[in-house]
């Protein structure tokens, strides 16, 4: 063997030591976590809050239109020239004050002729008056004659008839004064209701005509709203007809005025429930002495109709459905520094909070923002909390 073929097991063994010392030396900063003293990923931060036990009240959502409980159309009785109108569009108006008036002059004339009527009657029934009186002591007259055989029965029955017919001549000027009287007041109604007053307390909400205008009888002159007495009126499932009382008190809000809360009492429940819908319209009565509020607005809200003592509630953010809509769902808790999926169930909902039960207690930190990330088990860390446990 010459000296070449000597060197090849050596060289090649040389290689192979140099290989692996290589490989040992790059592998050095990859060590598993078992063989490198256990240590686990950093901790995730996570937003959290805990679970609050406390009182929950149970409402019933509404939403409507809010109605006033007086609207008027007011409508002259009379026709004729609109001769002076008293009130402007926003204005307000008291029950019983003029706000409008229709020239009277043919209406006076009208009157005065029903008046003069009335006295050709008064004084034809005093003259069928006198007539009777005269009628009847001419049968008084006619008696004592007949009683000495002075007069015929012929001629006595004539005065007994002459009695009757004056009799009947008074009844009929009695009924004539009564229905000259009737015209009378017909006649002073007409002219009286050429002064168009207010029926009730309110302010313009239009004006229909103005001065000048020829109106007929029935024409609208002005519509009148009462905002210091306004109704919601709402439609309540009919699944949740049993929770709603007459007296229960309502808030609700408005886009007018944001977040401000206005408050109402339920006033009646319809005792019908709508087919098309199934649900059964009710009415809240809500004051408004100062007019904030006005017919037409928008409103949302809610019907409270219990309180619930020992609620487990959490904020809904928390929460994640099983499916779209459903009560069924979860939560993660943070607990040893690690987040922990709970099943949970939807009792009831508000606005930004749920109340739950099952899964949880009192006191336990909810993650309430849920990202992709966060899985069961994970490391997690309260944000402000240097170890991560509540």
């Amino acid at each position: 063997m010459n000296t070449k073929e000597a060197t090849m097991p050596s060289l090649r063994a040389a290689l192979r030591f140099a290989g692996l010392v290589a490989l040992a030396g790059c592998g050095g900063n990859h060590e598993p976590a078992a063989l490198n003293g256990g240590v686990e990923p950093p901790a995730m931060i996570v937003n959290a809050a805990p679970a609050q036990i406390r009182e929950w009240v149970v409402t019933v959502p509404v939403s409507g239109d809010l109605r006033s409980r007086s609207e008027v159309e007011i409508k002259t009785e009379v026709g004729g020239r609109l001769q002076q109108i008293h009130c402007e569009e926003g204005a307000m108006v008291r029950a019983d004050q003029v706000i409008a008036e229709v020239d009277a002059t043919n209406y006076e004339l009208a009157r005065n002729q029903a008046q003069a009527a009335l006295e050709v009657v008064v004084a034809g029934l005093e003259r069928a008056r006198v007539a009777l009186d005269f009628a009847r002591r001419e049968k008084e007259r006619a008696d004592n004659l007949l009683r000495t055989g002075g007069i015929t029965e012929k001629d006595h029955q004539a005065a007994e008839n002459a009695v009757r017919e004056a009799e009947a001549q008074v009844s009929v000027a009695e009924a004539q004064r009564g229905q000259a009287q009737a015209a009378v007041r017909i006649a002073e109604k007409a002219l009286r209701d050429c002064r168009i007053v207010a029926p009730a307390d309110g302010r313009v909400r239009r004006r229909h005509f103005d001065e000048g205008s020829l109106l007929v009888p029935g024409s609208p002159v002005c519509s009148l709203v009462d905002n210091s007495r306004l109704e919601l009126e709402c439609n309540i499932p009919s699944y949740r007809l049993s929770e709603i009382r007459t007296g229960q008190a309502a808030g609700f809000t408005t886009p007018t005025w944001g977040e401000r809360r206005f408050e109402g009492t339920v006033h009646s429940i319809n005792p019908m429930v709508e087919t098309d819908n199934r649900s059964v319209r009710a009415r809240i009565r809500i004051p408004n002495p100062r007019e904030e509020l006005r017919s037409g607005m928008f409103a949302q809200g809610e019907i409270e109709v219990r309180r619930e003592p020992g609620a487990l509630v959490i904020p809904r953010p928390a929460f994640m459905a099983d499916q779209s809509g459903s009560a069924q769902g979860s939560v993660f808790v943070v607990e040893g520094g690690h987040a922990r999926r709970r099943s949970v169930e939807v009792v009831d909902s508000r606005r930004d909070l749920l109340w739950i039960r099952n899964g949880i207690r009192g006191g336990d930190l909810v993650v309430v923002e849920v990202g992709p990330a966060l899985k069961d088990g994970a490391a997690v860390q309260a944000a402000g909390s240097p170890t991560g446990r509540p």
